[in-house]
């Protein structure tokens, strides 16, 4: 095992800073955590795991370089709403620190292939969602840093999980119906965020042996269809899938999760699953017996004495 390190970890209170706090410290570092409000319930949480609080803004350079200061690796993750200029300003901060030798990044799967994607345009939805992906990379890749490594997660299963199933699965709470855009034959790699802290750890605690890797990381590969015999054996209630037709997806909004759903399928990715064998991952199965509680009050099949 390598020496115990000082790890600053940002967007800490989400599943992929959350695990990345947990890994690190599991594995013998010293862990801060990055964050606005420590008033916070979540910030709460995150401190009875053992992480020491930092206050600080991505928008803040200032903040940014006090937090930095002494520490000697840096998890970048940023909020969905935030983009490449917040990154840019946690790796201006952390070269700035003599102390941070080794940056590593959380994006997504084929991050920097945009330009080969086949909707690829400036009208597409996702247009700007894949430049700022490709910027967080670039800056990360270009800073200078000692070493640096690139997490590029897969589907994330937590977003089954309120509030986001709202947002990715509408309806699911109502009818036990997962409604998609993928096709059914469609493999879809999936990832616990939580395990974006597993290689994230490893590269911080191994900076020389990951140092200027991609790596994909995925669990499984499931249809939907798949994937939800799966989540009903969990929550011991049939669940159906509807797939969107293109009378359906026409009649849409131009929104972001429909038009990834098809990116999806146009843009085969489930050979991260084989690039992550390396990792013990946590299996779509234990993350739903994990959950299984959760779901069921989600869609109204809690029964007395269901066990967890």
């Amino acid at each position: 095992m390598s020496s115990p390190k000082k790890i600053l970890v940002t967007a800490a209170t989400g599943y992929q800073g959350a695990g990345t706090i947990h890994h690190c410290l599991a594995a013998g570092h010293n862990v801060y955590a990055l964050v606005r409000d420590p008033s916070c319930e979540k910030v709460k949480r995150i401190q009875l795991m053992g992480a020491k609080l930092v206050k600080g803004d991505f928008n803040d350079p200032d903040s940014l370089r006090v937090a930095m200061r002494g520490m000697d690796g840096v998890f970048l993750n940023l909020p969905t709403q935030l983009g490449a200029d917040a990154a840019r300003n946690v790796v201006t901060a952390a070269r700035e620190s003599p102390t941070v030798l080794t940056m590593v990044a959380s994006t997504v799967v084929k991050a920097g292939q945009h330009e080969s994607f086949p909707r690829w345009s400036p009208q597409w939805s996702m247009y700007k969602y894949w430049l700022e992906k490709d910027a967080v990379e670039k800056c990360v890749r270009n800073a200078g840093f000692q070493y640096w490594t690139i997490v590029q997660p897969a589907r994330f299963l937590q977003n089954l999980l309120p509030p986001d199933h709202t947002i990715y699965y509408p309806g699911f709470d109502k009818d036990k119906t997962i409604r998609v855009a993928f096709k059914p034959e469609a493999g879809i790699p999936w990832i616990d965020a939580r395990d974006v802290g597993v290689v994230a750890t490893a590269a911080l605690s191994q900076p020389e042996k990951y140092t200027g890797r991609h790596i994909d990381l995925a669990v499984e590969s499931l249809t939907i269809r798949e994937f939800a015999d799966k989540i009903e054996t969990s929550i011991g209630s049939p669940v159906e899938v509807h797939y969107y037709t293109d009378d359906e997806i026409a009649a849409m909004p131009n929104t972001i999760v429909v038009d990834a759903e098809i990116w999806a399928c146009e843009v085969p990715h489930d050979n991260a699953v084989e690039a992550s064998r390396e990792f013990s991952l946590n299996s779509v199965d234990n993350f739903l017996r994990e959950y299984k509680n959760l779901l069921q009050s989600v869609v109204g099949t809690v029964h007395e004495g269901n066990g967890s």
